[in-house]
C-alpha cells in the first residue's frame, strides 16, 4: 500500500515537473522572440493569436 502511494506521488511529481517546464518554455518571451525573428510570418501568427486570446479572455466593459 505504501509503495503504491510512493510510486503514485513520484509519478505525479514527475508529471508536474514536465508541466512546469512546458509552461516556463511558453512564457520565455526572450527565446520565443528569437524564434519569431527567424520568421516574420510566425511572429505575425503569434501576435494574432495573442490578440484573439486577449479579446476572448479579457473581461468586457458592459
Amino acid at each position: 500500500m505504501t509503495d503504491d502511494l510512493e510510486r503514485e506521488i513520484a509519478d505525479t511529481r514527475e508529471h508536474l515537473g514536465e508541466t512546469v517546464d512546458a509552461l516556463a518554455a511558453k512564457l520565455d518571451v526572450k527565446s520565443r522572440a528569437k524564434e519569431a525573428d527567424k520568421s516574420p510570418l510566425i511572429a505575425a501568427g503569434v501576435l494574432l493569436a495573442g490578440i484573439v486570446a486577449a479579446k476572448l479572455l479579457w473581461p468586457s466593459r458592459q
